[in-house]
């Protein structure tokens, strides 16, 4: 029998037929984020490898925190259930009784390891608040049901990489209306106190705008969305590939008893990038947390070169606010193994050997291609093929410019180690078995953040990753990761310190003020007096007043004046490069807290090309 998913609303995408011959050529990549499937479609009924119970694992006592967790016999139960750990709909999802597979679970979901960097290793789903005074942050990508198979107007067929075969009967797996409840329940029961969240369909307002979805309006969270010119443009996008006018975009959640929302005018929202500038809640155990700037990211699917941007204005963003502090994390649609210039950003990513790189090339040219070019008709390079020599300079050179990025911008970002979030038939395949990729990740400055604890992915869920993502267990096909930090406070320079530092600056922009005076001065005392080269004046004809302008438009100058001009030019030019160097030899002096204060005060490199700055 054939199951038809009840759709989200109906006018939202129109429904491929069983019997349409688009479905014989769909073929499971990755999903692009910049293309959009939809919900409720009718589908040819597949196969799902029936997943088996999780392998229980020895229990250990240990927490994010410095306290034992209780016994596998005190677990809730019922917060397995919530997450997805145990059944669904109140069935059990393994052949064992109900009775086994909840004890099971129990102990996979009491499963912790400590792993060799000196954080712990958590199952996914465990509640993240476990230890008040740590920072607790998820990033999910929802899978937006527009996103799941859509007609593309431009060929009449389900785009391949939204085809999901291996998620069947669709009205178990796929359909909104059992996908949305999981998804929340998920969110609800991990307590974070950041979730960044990736592809969340917003809702039309009666004003033109967008807001966030009534089923994600969590208690006790507030939440930062894109601006609405970002959102109209991917609403009109939708609107002409997959004939619905539906915006899609990133969204950021954060704990308003924990956290507050610092004013910082310079941040800028767009769909695939929404930032906060956040500190910890006074009186809060939270309280340590400084100003940090939060970024939620879907980074393009397609170019390297734009993913690198995307980075750097993160980086770019938080210098502007004299911050050094951020936490980024999202569906990056890489996996940032070395020899990725996205992983070139990262301080403990290893450099590349030259089959790194000539790797990651082939992977990036593959997978590159035009937005709105269809899949279909995109000639993109064969995965045997290997990139020209030209391919490979390229790519040499925008490694090497972003590895420049982090240290241009003074922030070293370290990486949470998660696992592979992402399983479905490798790309150009029509059946499986599924394959596994890591994309999406968290990344951190270390200098006010110690990483405590993370969540597993599907290194440790063997039935999620050959049953495909989503799945009965699974509401998208990304799963959620997670990471806690230890708090400290920013470092920063005492007052003397700063008043010092300002007198520095000031006593500099006044003695390099005085010296050109001196020589403005001392070259109009000695510039000669402008006569015209001819020897128009007759011998004993008297010579014009010295306040009158000899040279009449059209006359050259004479040699002494044209002598003097290339002098004088000479002379400012070689005083502005020696000001230049002192301003920057002033900055290269200062120590890394006298930098921050730096930023804070001015654009340094502003200051270093002009010597005009407020301070």
């Amino acid at each position: 029998s054939r199951a038809r998913p009840q759709p989200m609303d109906a006018k939202v995408v129109r429904c491929l037929p069983v019997a349409s011959p688009a479905w014989p050529r769909l073929a499971a990549g990755r999903r692009r984020s910049c293309c959009a499937p939809g919900p409720g479609s009718l589908v040819r009924p597949l196969a799902l490898p029936h997943p088996g119970p999780p392998r229980p694992r020895r229990p250990r006592e240990h927490s994010f925190g410095a306290r034992p967790r209780p016994p596998t016999s005190a677990m809730d139960l019922q917060h397995l259930v919530d997450i997805g750990l145990l059944g669904l709909g109140g069935r059990c999802l393994h052949r064992a009784s109900a009775s086994r597979a909840g004890k099971e679970a129990a102990e996979v979901a009491m499963t912790e390891r400590q792993d060799t960097a000196g954080h712990t290793v958590f199952p996914k789903g465990t509640p993240l608040d476990q230890t008040a005074a740590y920072l607790s942050v998820l990033s999910y990508n929802l899978l937006a049901p527009i996103f799941v198979r859509p007609i593309d107007l431009r060929t009449g067929e389900v785009q391949p990489f939204a085809g999901f075969q291996w998620a069947e009967p669709a009205s178990e797996v796929l359909d909104w209306s059992v996908r949305w409840p999981r998804l929340l329940k998920e969110l609800k029961a991990c307590r974070a106190d950041v979730i960044c969240l990736q592809e969340v369909q917003f809702e039309s307002l009666d004003d033109g705008s967008f807001g966030l979805p009534p089923w994600l309006a969590l208690d006790g969270y507030a939440a930062r969305l894109p601006s609405r010119g970002p959102l109209q443009q991917m609403a009109e996008r939708n609107k002409r590939v997959l004939d619905a006018e539906v915006a899609v975009g990133t969204a950021l959640l954060y704990r308003t008893d924990r956290l507050e929302l610092l004013d910082c005018p310079g941040i800028k929202d767009i769909n695939t990038r929404v930032s906060a500038c956040l500190r910890g809640r006074s009186g809060s155990a939270l309280s340590a947390l400084g100003k940090t700037l939060v970024s939620t990211l879907h980074l393009d699917a397609q170019s390297e070169e734009k993913r690198v941007e995307q980075m750097r204005i993160c980086l770019e963003t938080a210098q502007s606010l004299g911050l050094r502090e951020v936490i980024l994390a999202g569906d990056l649609n890489t996996e940032c193994r070395s020899g990725s210039c996205v992983a070139a950003l990262i301080a403990d990513v290893p450099e590349p050997s030259e089959a790194d790189l000539l790797r990651e090339c082939s992977i990036a040219l593959r997978l590159s291609g035009d937005e709105d070019e269809p899949e279909s008709t995109r000639s993109a390079l064969d995965s045997t093929s290997a990139p020209t020599a030209a391919d490979l300079q390229v790519w040499a050179d925008l490694y090497r410019k972003a590895r420049a990025i982090p240290k241009e911008h003074r922030v070293a970002l370290s990486q949470v180690p998660t696992g592979p979030t992402r399983a479905a038939y490798d790309h150009g395949k029509l059946s499986g078995p599924c394959v596994s990729w890591r994309l999406d990740h968290i990344l951190y400055s270390s200098r006010t953040l110690r990483l405590r604890g993370t969540w597993t992915a599907l290194e440790a869920d063997a039935a999620a990753l050959e049953a495909g993502l989503p799945n009965r267990w699974c509401p998208s096909d990304h799963l959620p990761i997670a990471a806690v930090f230890e708090v400290s406070p920013t470092p920063a320079l005492d007052d003397d310190g700063r008043a010092a530092l300002q007198r520095r600056i000031r006593e500099t922009e006044e003695r390099q003020a005085e010296e050109q005076r001196q020589l403005a001065e001392s070259l109009d005392q000695r510039a000669p007096p402008e006569r015209p080269s001819s020897t128009s004046q007759q011998d004993g004809e008297a010579a014009p007043p010295a306040s009158k302008k000899a040279k009449k438009k059209g006359e050259k100058p004479s040699p002494e004046v044209i002598a003097f001009i290339q002098e004088k030019r000479r002379l400012l030019r070689e005083q502005k490069q020696q000001h230049l160097e002192e301003r920057q030899a002033l900055v290269d002096a200062a120590s890394e807290l006298e930098r921050d204060a730096l930023d804070q005060l001015m654009s340094v490199a502003a200051w270093i090309e002009s010597g005009r700055t407020d301070c």
